[in-house]
């Protein structure tokens, strides 16, 4: 069957191109088998003959010196990307000039909102998740450098899982309330992501099952005096969140769509003839299979190779150190492969910059963060090139 998308895949060069991205990505993983090794002349080997548990998540300490690098990680992203769109335009429409060039950075200077919003989010996430600050820089940019579609979607989703990951690391015992801004916040970010691009609503089922089981967790380990009215509190603020989601959505949904007011077309039987029959075909959406083909030949296919690689250094830090920061990752990507089948490559994309920036911050832990230097360089170097392949 002569199928376009997959015949471009195949061409000689594009072919030759992946393939010679995904043999020197998959270099990581002897590179963290090799800095795993215990060191010289140490007795580090006898602690690791221990049957290690999972811990709760915690959070990373920041300090001042965070801002600086928050910065640099804002400014090497912004620039970054600027540079990779300009070449872009001008490798396919020929009609960057000296005169036109500065016309054309402000006239998009909106499109870097959503890769600034990236990048911070990510970047914060990995130094909340005792990520060293170099890799969750190089992380945070390589995350943010390989939004091609949908990028304010995915700057909120990544926002979302920020908030969420601070919710998931609150004390058991903080107050209720001050526990319930970090949900609020996370839950808004991700319905404001949802408006902008529905699939990814296949995430939901992860942010339902990571409440159900902090409030196991909590229930287990709270102080048996409060833990009840705690998760009555909690379900309550809950319930009244989801509400005030629906609400929202729905007035965004009047305003956007039919330009009324809502009150007005309450009052209006061709609304309701209008909506259901439009509601039904959006979910249908959901179940159409997309051509996931398609999506590598973008730039995100970098992303997507390269977290599948860094997927095994994940998974022997889950299974042989137990670490919770890699479930937390490995429990949300089922529900983003569903994302991806249903809809396209580039909802992977924040979750597998959180997976490639694990694997260089073991480079970091072990005292060789010049292997993650190496290989977000080779990363930058075929982003860039990739321009010329097409």
């Amino acid at each position: 069957m002569d199928h376009p998308i997959l015949n471009s895949l195949l061409q000689p060069a594009l072919l030759i191109f992946l393939i010679a991205f995904t043999v020197l990505m998959a270099l990581m993983i002897p590179a963290y088998f090799y800095a795993y090794r215990p060191k010289n002349n140490s007795t580090e080997w006898i602690g690791r003959l221990d049957r290690r548990s999972f811990r709760p998540l915690t959070l990373g300490a920041l300090s001042t010196a965070d801002i600086v690098w928050a910065l640099i990680c804002l400014a090497c992203a912004v620039f970054l990307w600027y540079a990779h769109y300009v070449l872009w335009w001008n490798v396919k429409w020929h009609v960057i000039t000296s005169g036109n060039l500065f016309h054309l950075i402000v006239k998009h200077l909106y499109r870097t909102i959503p890769v600034a919003v990236t990048a911070l989010s990510l970047y914060l996430l990995m130094r909340l998740m005792h990520g060293k600050p170099l890799p969750a820089i190089l992380a945070a940019v390589i995350g943010a450098l390989s939004l091609t579609s949908q990028a304010t979607a995915l700057a909120l989703f990544s926002l979302s899982l920020l908030f969420l990951y601070l919710w998931v690391c609150a004390p058991y015992d903080a107050p209720t309330f001050f526990n319930a801004v970090w949900l609020a916040l996370s839950a808004g970010a991700y319905g404001l992501s949802l408006l902008s691009h529905f699939p990814l609503i296949w995430a939901l089922p992860f942010y339902f099952g990571i409440y159900i089981v902090m409030q196991v967790v909590r229930w287990k380990n709270g102080n048996p005096q409060t833990r009840r009215k705690k998760l009555v509190l909690s379900i309550v603020l809950l319930l009244l969140l989801i509400l005030l989601g629906v609400i929202a959505v729905w007035l965004v949904y009047c305003v956007k769509r039919h330009k009324g007011s809502p009150i007005d077309l309450l009052r209006s039987f061709s609304f309701y003839k209008s909506m259901i029959p439009g509601l039904l075909s959006r979910l249908s959406t959901l179940t159409r299979r997309a051509s996931y083909w398609y999506s590598l030949v973008f730039s995100d296919s970098l992303c997507f190779l390269a977290g599948v690689i860094a997927m095994i250094p994940l998974l022997h830090r889950l299974i042989k150190l137990r670490d919770t920061r890699c479930l937390f990752l490995l429990l949300l990507l089922p529900c983003l492969l569903l994302a991806w089948y249903f809809s396209a490559c580039y909802a992977m994309v924040p979750v597998f910059a959180l997976v490639i920036g694990m694997c260089w911050s073991s480079y970091a832990d072990r005292g060789r963060p010049l292997y993650a230097v190496g290989f977000a360089a080779t990363y930058v170097l075929f982003l860039f090139a990739e321009l010329f392949i097409h």
